[in-house]
């Protein structure tokens, strides 16, 4: 890659994660760019899906639709070493193990393949791959451009990912006034969105004691010990505070690292929901995978556990007033079955 062409790829790139385009969008110019001017044949992003187990697509440049939809990406097979955060070359895709698809990628014209790891603080969530139609090696400063498009990508898609959870809480909570749906809302989209391990949401009842209200891509046997004794970092959370744990297994302000291991959990977030300056409960995401959450990540899910209060309250306050007013009709059905019953007659006024 000439200077030139180094140069004005990072140009194209930054108007692209500069735009008010949708993540999607920009990671389609990405791709586009990174075709253009690495003389390659396709670009394409995958992010992991939220078990783990495969990649799903989320932006591509060059690839055919048929290509795209040939099946399941496994991650354990195909990238694997691009998931424990290596670059990894293929210089021929149609006889290389690794390779889940040999036939479809022929078909596709591809010959050459480039995994390179899209991870955040150390966490990998996904692969960018570079695609060629014919025997490519890359140049070292090929290479270190690639890995530095790459960590601009992954920034670009977690930011994303975070973002679209309150546009995405605020349309459940819109969408339905009843307090059970709206926490369970809650907390699939979080882990959907964020692909975590799982998500639940604990509020305070009249004693002051956390009760569990939602939660999703837990086990039963974990939401039954770890609700025993939630330990100070909750305690912490009640107090007003955002509170990240990086190892689950380890950590001192949490309880149960036994479970949390087995449960395959690495790092939990414990977000206050907060209403009126009070808080009314914890919404916990738990990772697979250690994450170090940013100052930038926590201050959005202490926003979203704002309005994830906020919702909470209105559904309250529309079941308080639904029960007021289901009481007022049934004292009037009362008097109204005992004025039937007993009439009043002429005399009784006077």
């Amino acid at each position: 890659m000439e200077c030139v062409s180094c140069v004005r790829i990072f140009e194209e790139v930054g108007d692209a994660f500069n735009s008010t385009l949708g993540t999607e969008e920009k990671l389609e110019k990405v791709a586009r760019a990174i075709v253009k001017y690495l003389d390659i044949k396709a670009c394409h992003f995958r992010v992991l899906s939220r078990d783990q187990r495969s990649l799903d697509h989320v932006a591509s440049f060059g690839l055919s639709r048929k290509f795209l939809d040939k099946g399941p990406v496994d991650a354990e097979k195909s990238v694997s070493e691009a998931l424990r955060g290596h670059v990894v070359m293929v210089e021929d895709c149609a006889d290389d193990p690794r390779i889940q698809f040999p036939e479809e990628h022929v078909e596709e014209g591809i010959v050459s393949l480039l995994t390179a790891p899209l991870s955040a603080r150390g966490n990998v969530i996904g692969v960018m791959r570079l695609s060629s139609g014919k025997r490519k090696e890359f140049s070292e400063q090929e290479l270190t451009a690639i890995k530095t498009l790459a960590s601009f990508s992954t920034s670009a898609i977690t930011h994303s990912m975070f973002h679209d959870i309150l546009g995405e809480v605020a349309t459940a909570a819109r969408s339905s006034l009843d307090l059970k749906e709206v926490l369970e809302s809650t907390v699939r989209v979080v882990c959907e969105s964020l692909r975590v391990r799982g998500s639940t949401i604990r509020l305070l009842d009249r004693r002051g004691n956390l009760e569990l209200r939602a939660t999703f891509g837990l086990s039963q046997q974990y939401l039954e010990t770890a609700s025993t004794d939630p330990g100070e970092a909750v305690a912490e959370a009640l107090n007003g505070t955002c509170v990240a744990i990086l190892d689950a297994h380890t950590d001192p302000r949490i309880r149960h690292h036994d479970e949390m291991e087995r449960e395959k959990i690495s790092s939990v977030l414990f977000v206050p929901l907060m209403s009126r300056e009070k808080v009314i409960g914890v919404l916990s995401v738990y990772t697979h995978n250690p994450y170090t959450f940013s100052d930038d990540e926590k201050e959005l899910m202490t926003a979203l556990g704002e309005q994830c209060a906020l919702s909470i309250r209105n559904a309250q306050m529309y079941h308080t007033i639904k029960r007021r007013y289901q009481d007022v009709v049934d004292e009037f059905q009362v008097w109204f079955e005992h004025y039937q019953t007993y009439p009043v007659r002429k005399n009784d006024h006077i």
